[in-house]
């Protein structure tokens, strides 16, 4: 019986991302071949029209910069080659910046792949759980000598980014309360995406930060000491401001944990 069903379901997938293989499916329908063959084209301009309005959810930036009919031709083609991995449709898109940089009439805008690649990290930092955060009194309260070897686990909301291109400039250009457009596209960025919680509701903010700031918070994430993150900013920049960016780094809650080093 599963085995018939997982057949029976494979033709009805097959139907929908292929209008040349219908047949099979209609074989399998009772009533009207030819209302049968409507309803299904139905049920297909209902799943392609989740794919895009899926897309749009995740990606409502890239949509602006490519024009609503590329976009919707986007997500239609990449519905059809992209079978979704999860149950969860909030996840139906995450390849959608790798699809980006093998479209050949994309390659003359490289910087696209990126600005969706920023705009996924925005998506996922909107609807990932986020834990109580640590605070700097917290930290204050660890002595001194033990500083050095602390490791700060960063909130799951909070995403690190860097691209060759002003891509937080364009992404913030496209907001409500919007920048203007970034005159030098061709920019080296380095970005802090993270989500700040507000009285009612939570907001996501996408900043531009120092070499100096990725590289520590890089380091940070990547579970090195508290002292090897220091060597990564001061190494990137002699005159880095510990006290200001722990104080901004902990007014933002980016951390959840605190712990010693262990061997």
């Amino acid at each position: 019986m599963r085995a018939e069903l997982e057949t029976l379901q494979q033709i009805f997938s097959d139907a929908l991302l292929n209008i040349e293989d219908v047949e099979p499916a209609l074989a399998t329908f009772k009533g009207d071949a030819k209302l049968n063959r409507e309803r299904l084209a139905i049920y297909r301009g209902n799943l392609i029209a989740i794919w895009q309005q899926t897309c749009a959810n995740a990606y409502p930036v890239l949509k602006q910069l490519v024009g609503e009919d590329f976009f919707n031709d986007l997500a239609r083609v990449y519905g059809y080659t992209h079978a979704s991995q999860s149950g969860d449709i909030t996840h139906f898109a995450a390849s959608l910046p790798s699809y980006l940089r093998t479209l050949e009439h994309c390659r003359a805008y490289p910087y696209l792949s990126d600005v969706a690649q920023l705009e996924w990290q925005v998506h996922c930092a909107y609807y990932l759980a986020q834990r109580p955060p640590v605070t700097l009194a917290q930290l204050g309260a660890i002595p001194s000598d033990q500083l050095d070897q602390l490791r700060f686990k960063l909130q799951a909301t909070c995403f690190l980014f860097q691209s060759p291109w002003a891509v937080t400039d364009i992404w913030q250009a496209h907001q409500k309360a919007p920048v203007e457009f970034p005159q030098q596209l061709s920019k080296t960025t380095h970005c802090l995406i993270w989500r700040e919680l507000g009285v009612s509701q939570w907001k996501i903010q996408v900043h531009s930060i120092s070499a100096a700031t990725y590289a520590a918070l890089q380091s940070l994430a990547n579970g090195d000491t508290f002292d090897q993150a220091l060597e990564f900013a001061f190494a990137r920049d002699p005159q880095f401001a510990l006290q200001a960016e722990l104080a901004d780094w902990f007014n933002k809650q980016l951390f959840y944990e605190i712990t010693p080093f262990s061997t």
